[in-house]
């Protein structure tokens, strides 16, 4: 991974958040692996060898490459749901299956009202 690439990326996310901590791996596509680390949580983006090119070059594709360093920084901070809920929904049981009573509902072997 060149040098160039680590100060990109270090100026990208210090311009997003100063205490948010980061660390790049290179990915074998020759990108990188960009991890964000707060308190309440830690979030991953892949960012492909043509976007750091680009982002080098050109001023858009610099606050292209910015504005993904933040979406993930939002996702560090959103709770995401629990995998088993604290409370579970409540299933009513059924009544067993068979003739009802009630009028013209049949059962009891009754006549009826007479």
């Amino acid at each position: 991974m060149a040098q160039e690439d680590q100060e990109l990326v270090k100026s990208i996310v210090r311009s997003v958040d100063k205490k948010l901590e980061w660390e790049a791996i290179p990915t074998q596509d020759q990108g990188l692996r960009v991890t964000l680390r707060l308190s309440a949580g830690e979030a991953s983006l892949d960012v492909s060898r043509a976007q750091l090119d680009a982002a080098l070059d050109g001023a858009i594709a610099r606050n292209d490459l910015r504005e993904r360093v933040k979406r993930a920084r939002i996702r560090t901070l959103t709770p995401r749901k629990p995998y088993m809920p604290w409370r579970l929904p409540k299933i009513e049981p059924v009544g067993a299956p068979g003739p009802r009573g009630g009028w013209g509902g049949g059962g009891g072997g009754g006549f009826g009202r007479r």
